[in-house]
């Protein structure tokens, strides 16, 4: 197989989705994904042990699915491409004992991908097109990537792929993680944060004020435990009163939405003030807002820069397709002695991985 043209099997089991890809480039051959959401309902939350044993089970049956919706044997594979972190350790530990399974029955090289540069990248995934007419994606550096998920919420600037500098983060909680917990307070299941992105269309976004976090300082930090506080009072005022019924829970949706947002937005036109940028990345869970991509492509486009976004909702939760496109150009900036030596080089977890030591 070409070194320019490596058809990767790529792994994702960082939490609670056993995701198997088949990846050439861009192009996403296939995106199995075993889901896990009702094993942890009954949890309110991942629960790691669970997670491991149904990675277990599922990873198997997925590889199998993919390869079959790829219609590409293991012996036409290049590489195999599995999440090294950050995630659950227990869950890791799954997919990438798989991936050292096969690259040693295959002998060919396992790249070890960091998950946030997946979500960073999966803006450059694309579908294999019906036609053989591919145009690939060629996007203008510097970029700024936006990860906004459950577990993350960043700003990352990309000079190029493969080089990343963080420059502002949650100080703790994250975007996704603020929308779930405040959508299971008002009663909304486990997970609640699309829930509340579907009763906040029917809400009024003004109806219940939000704090804006951080306005004195002069980072680019993030932090939304003061917005989750806020809501647990207001939710907790409401039900004393006996005010809780559908139409104040949508108005609550709305409004801790736009809180939320504007918390982002505010610290991303400050960030915008300070740097030049050509592009705006947007990955991570909560990438499939319809509000947020509104928003975000809206101060994008008042400063005539490019806005991209994952083309399928698909692409914006963990998925294998992501660190297959993310391991195509790991591959490409190795050298052939690299490779080799990727082969034998041992793999283990990094839960807590920062994208910025992204560095085999």
């Amino acid at each position: 197989m070409p070194h320019n043209n490596p058809i990767i099997l790529a792994i994702d089991t960082s939490c609670d989705e056993t995701s198997i890809a088949v990846t050439q480039g861009q192009k996403i051959l296939s995106n199995a994904i075993a889901s896990q959401i009702e094993l942890h309902k009954q949890y309110g939350g991942v629960f790691p042990t669970v997670a491991k044993q149904a990675h277990k089970d599922n990873i198997e049956p997925t590889i199998k699915a993919a390869l079959k919706k790829a219609k590409i044997k293991l012996s036409e594979l290049t590489a195999i491409a599995v999440t090294q972190g950050p995630g659950l350790a227990p869950a890791l530990e799954i997919g990438i004992t798989k991936a050292k399974e096969l690259g040693q029955q295959l002998k060919i090289p396992v790249l070890p991908i960091n998950h946030i540069e997946g979500h960073s990248i999966s803006v450059l995934a694309q579908p294999t097109p019906k036609n053989k007419n591919f145009k690939p994606i060629n996007p203008q550096f510097p970029v700024l990537s936006i990860i906004v998920s459950g577990g993350h919420t960043e700003f990352i600037l990309i000079n190029k792929i493969g080089s990343y500098q963080k420059l502002g983060f949650t100080l703790d909680d994250a975007a996704g993680e603020c929308l779930d917990k405040v959508g299971r307070l008002l009663g909304l299941g486990y997970p609640a944060g699309s829930v509340v992105e579907k009763l906040a269309k029917k809400g009024n976004a003004k109806a219940f004020p939000f704090p804006l976090p951080m306005t004195t300082s002069n980072d680019f930090n993030l932090s939304f435990s003061g917005i989750k506080t806020h809501s647990k009072n207001a939710i907790k005022k409401l039900e004393t009163e006996k005010k809780l019924n559908p139409k104040t829970i949508a108005d609550f949706c709305a409004s801790l939405q736009f809180g939320v947002f504007k918390h982002l937005t505010y610290k991303l036109k400050k960030l915008l003030t300070k740097i030049e940028i050509k592009e705006i990345w947007l990955g991570g869970g909560v990438a499939a807002n319809v509000l947020l991509r509104a928003n975000l492509r809206k101060i994008a486009q008042k400063k005539q820069i490019k806005f991209r976004a994952p083309y399928s909702k698909k692409l914006t939760g963990d998925n294998a397709a992501m660190i297959g496109v993310a391991a195509h150009y790991l591959y490409l900036r190795s050298s052939k002695k690299e490779l080799e030596t990727l082969k034998k080089t041992p793999i283990d977890r990094k839960p807590h991985w920062s994208i910025e030591n992204n560095s085999i």
